[in-house]
């Protein structure tokens, strides 16, 4: 039995009001209001964009999305993670002053914002889940006690995953940075010995005591877990992951996290996808994106996979090809979907409903 995908399409370039009307009449088509338990603190998890992009889910839009929360009878909070790269949304200091920049603030969003990893992206909690790539996931800390969530993506592609869109929004976006470290690495860090300067901030920062400093630093590959913070700690970068996890691997190591974040809350999660400036890229990167398709409307859904894959099916079906393979060869987006499927993160099997 498959899931229900809600879609409100709109045209090409539609302005801000009907964007923002769409996405209101496609999020009580789909109900969305029922997974918000009354009173609940409720996140609503989307991304503010770096310094320098323009593509990211508009302020208007996502301010829908909280009232509709409030609608329902629920308390909303915006909420977001620090980035594993050093740029403006590395800590929640620089993260929310960008916020406000971006029109996110307090008063524009009318609910408060909330960094659910802490100020540096250290905050989490290890959630077991015992899967094929993952035995446990490290889940921002503070999205354990948030009891509903709305996930607002803005589908787009990646370099590494080949898209990004609920999924993705789930696994990076509501991990804590030791959890973005696992997604993309293969292995364990690794001390290049010529450049380690034998300073000790690696063995300060390892929460196992798994590092020990003569000459150079050395990591007891028995006690690392490979949570990263030596790897992010390091001043002169002479630590590293191997990062060439293949393509396959990235993908289905996204849906065990976010079947493993989502875990006991899955009743009370909502997904609204946005196909609107659909770039080559993600939003973390610092640059004007240009589109890959015309825009085509937003989603609706309660099961992750069924509305990425919805995601995919509309913007290759517009362009008569798979025109997400052509933006990332070799990306094997597709394994995000089976894979998910596969473990129970929700199915690629689906009805489609025009609002």
């Amino acid at each position: 039995m498959g899931s229900t995908v809600w879609f409100a399409p709109f045209e090409d370039g539609a302005d801000e009001g009907t964007v923002c009307r769409r996405t209101r009449e496609v999020f009580a088509a789909a109900g969305l209001g029922a997974v918000v338990p009354e009173g609940a603190i409720t996140a609503v998890k989307t991304h503010f964009g770096e310094r320098g992009n323009d593509s990211f889910v508009s302020p208007a839009c996502v301010r829908v999305v909280v009232e509709e929360v409030k609608r329902a009878c629920g308390r909303p909070c915006l909420v977001e993670t620090s980035t594993l790269y050093r740029g403006q949304r590395h800590n929640a200091v620089d993260h929310f002053n960008l916020a406000v920049e971006h029109g996110f603030g307090p008063e524009a969003m009318g609910c408060p914002l909330i960094f659910l990893d802490g100020l540096r992206g250290n905050l989490h909690v290890e959630r077991p889940v015992n899967l094929r790539h993952c035995e446990t996931v490290a889940v921002a800390g503070d999205f354990t006690l948030i009891p509903a969530a709305i996930i607002v993506s803005h589908f787009t592609g990646h370099v590494l995953s080949g898209i990004g869109g609920a999924i993705k929004n789930v696994a990076m976006g509501l991990a804590s940075r030791a959890g973005k470290l696992r997604q993309h690495s293969q292995g364990r860090p690794e001390v290049q010995a010529a450049d380690c300067i034998a300073c000790g901030t690696c063995a300060q920062w390892c929460p196992e005591d798994a590092i020990m400093v003569g000459q150079a630093a050395h990591i007891d590959e028995g006690r690392c877990i490979g949570c990263g913070e030596c790897v992010s700690g390091c001043p002169v970068g002479a630590i590293d992951f191997d990062w060439n996890a293949p393509a396959a691997t990235f993908n289905e190591k996204m849906a065990e996290y976010a079947y493993g974040i989502l875990g006991d809350k899955r009743d009370h999660v909502g997904f609204v996808t946005f196909l609107h400036r659909v770039t080559r890229h993600c939003n973390c990167m610092g640059t004007k994106g240009e589109k890959v398709c015309p825009d085509l409307g937003v989603l609706a859904s309660t099961d992750p996979v069924a509305i990425d894959q919805a995601a995919v099916d509309l913007i290759n079906g517009a362009a008569g090809r798979d025109l997400l393979e052509e933006v990332w060869p070799g990306a094997q987006y597709t394994a995000q979907f089976a894979h998910g499927e596969a473990i129970g993160l929700g199915s690629r099997r689906y009805a489609l409903e025009r609002v």
